[in-house]
């Protein structure tokens, strides 16, 4: 199936990073642990394809990799995403990053699934979840993923 590679992450992170810095443009506070985009990542990791996670490609990335340490085309897409309208104080303020580790068992080859999503504030998010239609849809992602893959 796979594992979480936590140092893999935060290397992930750290590319995410330097591109946002390299471009000028905001820094994004860090999600540690997401349970939604883990859950989504451990579900590709065990099927083995992406195309059951629904996503919006400008602000999320997934892709297969047996370099995570290097710059992807997915990840600088998502890394480069700036709000068109700076003055928008409720854009796209954090994000998170998943990284499961898995190997062939003929070749012992290991690849790796990674997905990085940005999110909103703290606050906006709140109230998209608490005082909007999202209240009805905003769990409606845990139906994708496999069970092995839910956090107990």
């Amino acid at each position: 199936m796979g594992e979480r590679d936590r140092s893999k992450e935060d290397e992930v992170a750290a590319l995410f990073e330097k591109t946002r810095s390299g471009l000028k443009i905001p820094h994004l506070g860090r999600i540690e642990y997401r349970e939604i985009l883990q859950e989504q990542i451990c579900t590709v990791a065990f099927t083995g394809t992406s195309t059951s996670i629904h996503h919006d490609p400008t602000v999320f990335a997934i892709y297969k990799t047996s370099r995570p340490d290097q710059l992807s085309p997915e990840l600088n897409r998502v890394a480069s995403f700036e709000v068109l309208h700076p003055k928008n104080r409720a854009g796209y303020r954090r994000y998170s990053v998943a990284v499961w580790q898995t190997r062939r068992p003929k070749t012992a080859e290991t690849t790796y699934w990674v997905g990085v999503n940005l999110y909103w504030s703290k606050p906006v998010e709140f109230f998209d979840c608490h005082f909007t239609d999202g209240i009805y849809d905003h769990r409606i992602w845990e139906k994708d993923v496999v069970p092995q893959c839910h956090v107990k």
